[in-house]
């Protein structure tokens, strides 16, 4: 079992020394409804009766339902169809019922105390209207005199679709409880006694999407993060719940810096298969027959006892390298200690030629790299399901790590680490 330690299961993060400061992380909440839920909520509230009225040229008009509404979702609209029936009248005579369909599209948004808001657009009749309609001596065009009927329409059933829409979605209802148990620590290691403490700013929210006939809106509940050991610690002031802020978009991810130490002992383990025994040189050669590792001045040491042409010890000192670009640790500078080593390792030493210290710095750069991806895999253990409160659960992956610089010390070479992925809360019934 490799001895790799996370300081996001042992230490508070106001404890590691910050290579930079943490940004904010998002927890994530994807509110959705369906066009089937949309459907059966206004379907059960549209009156049966739409307009009773004047028509035009002296007639009346009735237009009732004869059907449930149809409703689907995409190009960022709400699209709905009422299947309708017309009876044109006057003093004297009554057409016979016309069938056709009226067609809206809404337009829903945000407002910033959490309602939603729709604008409700006519966009037309289905297409099996007759052109013409004889009501006694009159010729009737009935598809330009439902044209005058369609604003009643509109306004009646426009508060009707926005309220459905609010009660379908209830975004305030979803978000208010995941915001208030923000503020209280979260158990993520009961092992360890360890907690997740929030520190909730704002919440930021991308704009509606509808499509696929799905409604959509993603959430982001933005927070500082701690992480503490120990009794747990004290809730912060619960807050109200703020406006929203809407974005065209916001960083989703979730960022937590952890310390994270690789022990000297590891990398003998890691080593030992590639030096033990293990013969280097051409002409010449030496054979190694133990090494140790230790950390001085910022540099490991590997001190190697060999055998053959030479017979002794020999230093090789490895500096590890933080590359900001490609954001990856490596030991770029790995070298004899040519301090007290004498003629053996000058500058035309056949030991210069020979693979030891490229041996050296492959095996290094190769353990570091499966240990950060196991930080990465225990981050990703204590993440991938928090217990928020009843019905909900916070999970989250951890899909990269941003590095920072390392400090060598006796035992072991500590790295500066920001985890970072995505979280998101689930609501489950």
């Amino acid at each position: 079992m490799s001895r790799l330690f996370i300081i996001m299961l042992f230490l508070s993060l106001s404890s590691v020394s910050a290579f930079a400061v943490v940004p904010p992380s998002s927890i994530n909440l994807s509110v959705e409804s369906t066009a089937a839920d949309l459907a059966a909520i206004i379907n059960r509230s549209l009156p049966k009766e739409l307009y009773k009225g004047q028509g035009g040229l002296g007639t009346t008009v009735t237009v009732l339902r004869i059907g449930a509404a149809a409703v689907s979702a995409a190009d960022n609209f709400v699209y709905l169809t009422l299947p309708v029936q017309l009876t044109f009248g006057n003093a004297f005579y009554e057409s016979y019922p016309l069938r056709t369909g009226l067609k809206f599209k809404a337009r829903v948004s945000v407002t910033p105390d959490w309602r939603l808001k729709t604008e409700l657009y006519y966009t037309g009749l289905s297409d099996n209207l007759a052109e013409t309609l004889s009501l006694g001596p009159l010729s009737l065009k009935p598809k330009t005199m439902v044209e005058n009927v369609t604003q009643p329409v509109q306004r009646m059933l426009a508060p009707i679709i926005d309220a459905k829409v609010n009660e379908s979605i209830q975004l305030r209802s979803k978000v208010a409880p995941i915001w208030q148990n923000a503020f209280a620590p979260l158990l993520v290691s009961r092992e360890f006694s360890t907690w997740l403490k929030l520190t909730p700013e704002k919440i930021v929210m991308s704009p509606l999407v509808a499509a696929n006939n799905r409604v959509q809106l993603s959430v982001g509940v933005i927070t500082g993060t701690a992480i503490t050991v120990g009794p747990k610690p004290a809730a912060a002031p619960v807050k109200p719940l703020p406006p929203v802020q809407q974005l065209q978009s916001f960083d989703k991810r979730f960022h937590v810096q952890l310390a994270t130490d690789i022990f000297l002992a590891d990398l003998v383990k890691a080593l030992n298969p590639v030096l033990i025994d293990k013969t280097f040189g051409d002409d010449r050669k030496i054979t190694v027959k133990s090494f140790n590792l230790k950390g001085e001045d910022g540099k490991l040491v590997v001190n190697l006892t060999a055998a053959g042409d030479f017979n002794g010890e020999i230093t090789v000192l490895a500096k590890p390298v933080y590359n900001r670009q490609s954001n990856t640790l490596t030991f770029e500078n790995v070298d004899f200690d040519t301090r007290n080593a004498g003629w053996l390792i000058s500058a035309g030493s056949w030991l210069f030629s020979s693979t030891i210290r490229s041996t050296i710095k492959e095996k290094l750069d190769s353990s570091v790299v499966e240990q950060l991806e196991g930080a990465r895999v225990k981050a990703n253990t204590a993440l991938s399901s928090v217990h928020v409160a009843d019905h909900m659960n916070l999970s989250g992956a951890v899909t990269s790590l941003s590095l920072g610089e390392a400090t060598v010390l006796n035992d072991r070479l500590s790295v500066d680490v920001i985890a970072m992925g995505e979280t998101r809360v689930s609501l489950k019934q």
